[in-house]
């Protein structure tokens, strides 16, 4: 089967969650034996990743996040493929391919609501219910997300499948050691609550944080590191391995998003399946239950620096720690298996391409 998925940015030339995930899942269904292509934008310039091919569209440029490129519509009407995968949200490829009139069936992945640019709604609004329906099978990363979306609630193509880890890669170490830090991962944007985050370390002149990622919001954060003597070390670009030592030696990870735009939270997938507790927060989205409260961390009101800071000494007590670190593992196990999970979106790819039908919810 030859597969084309669709999304602006893939892992590792750009580090993000969605971008890692369309990276594994790839290289997971290209080791199956199927040819995948894996449509972004850049230069231009195409190459083999991970046993895929990665084809790279030249864009004028990007607007609110989304690449704008006169190029999509024709290579979305004219590239072979047996069935299309759309990562939203993507403005531009549902807007180029709804004008494509292309009749090869298309699945999609919703990884998250537009939040940030909702005031472009009223006008994409009906073009992506139109898109969604004519899919062969809408992916939601969660039952909280599908049912608190108002474009998936009222579908009745979904299907549930989560976002997982490779528990071989994101694993406990081999020798325990015990860590001396705190650790964020991900983009410094304002969804992911960093205000919030550097509020809460206000109260903390001897812990140690680690930021590991970038973004929009680097240089004020820096700035305010600065300023106020912070004890927070920021890593950047670190090598795959490194990350996941990273995650192995650090007392717990801290997710304290505070917008919608946070519809899942992988990297809570990451630490739990190198055995480390979560704290994250109580959006109406996936989040929460990703990380299960008292099973596998601590969820805490979004938004709250005072109720983070708490959430960060309740972990003080060994054994708390211990027991989430514990449960964290077995959920990581039993939930969030990445082939596990690969597999059941490899089954929904196969069978739209054959019959291109849109599924019906049971």
């Amino acid at each position: 089967m030859r597969i084309l998925q669709v999304y602006k940015d893939v892992h590792p030339f750009v580090r993000g969650g969605i971008e890692r995930y369309i990276h594994d899942l790839s290289r997971y269904l290209a080791a199956r034996g199927h040819e995948v292509d894996v449509l972004v934008a850049g230069d231009g310039v195409s190459e083999e990743v991970s046993g895929f091919n990665v084809i790279k569209y030249p864009c004028l440029c990007r607007i609110l996040s989304n690449p704008i490129s006169p190029r999509l519509l024709r290579i979305l009407k004219t590239i072979p493929a047996d069935v299309l995968h759309f990562h939203l949200p993507l403005p531009s490829a549902v807007a180029a391919w709804m004008l494509a009139g292309r009749d090869t069936p298309y699945v999609v992945t919703y990884h998250s609501d537009i939040v940030r640019q909702a005031f472009f709604l009223p006008v994409y609004g009906p073009l992506l219910r139109r898109f969604l329906r004519g899919a062969a099978g809408v992916i939601a990363t969660s039952g909280a997300y599908r049912d608190t979306s108002k474009y998936l609630s009222v579908l009745e193509n979904t299907e549930v499948i989560p976002i997982g880890s490779d528990l071989d890669v994101f694993r406990p170490p081999d020798k325990v050691k015990e860590g001396d830090y705190i650790l964020f991962v991900g983009r410094f944007r304002k969804y992911k609550g960093i205000e919030v985050l550097l509020d809460a370390w206000d109260e903390f002149p001897e812990r140690r944080l680690l930021m590991v990622g970038g973004g929009p919001l680097e240089d004020d954060v820096r700035r305010r590191i600065q300023k106020k003597n912070l004890n927070i070390l920021i890593v950047s670009n670190p090598s795959d391995q490194e990350l996941v030592e990273l995650y192995q030696q650090a007392r717990c990870l801290v997710l304290p998003s505070t917008l919608r735009s946070e519809a899942f939270g992988m990297v809570q997938t990451e630490a739990m399946a190198c055995g480390i507790p979560v704290i994250s927060t109580a959006l109406p989205t996936g989040v929460p239950w990703v990380n299960a409260s008292g099973v596998s961390g601590l969820v805490i009101p979004p938004g709250d620096s005072g109720a983070l800071a708490d959430a960060v000494r309740k972990l003080d007590d060994p054994v708390l720690r211990s027991k989430l670190a514990e449960g964290a593992l077995e959920r990581a196990e039993r939930c969030f298996n990445a082939p596990e999970l690969f597999a059941q979106v490899e089954s929904l790819l196969e069978g739209s391409s054959r019959c291109g039908k849109p599924l019906k919810r049971e």
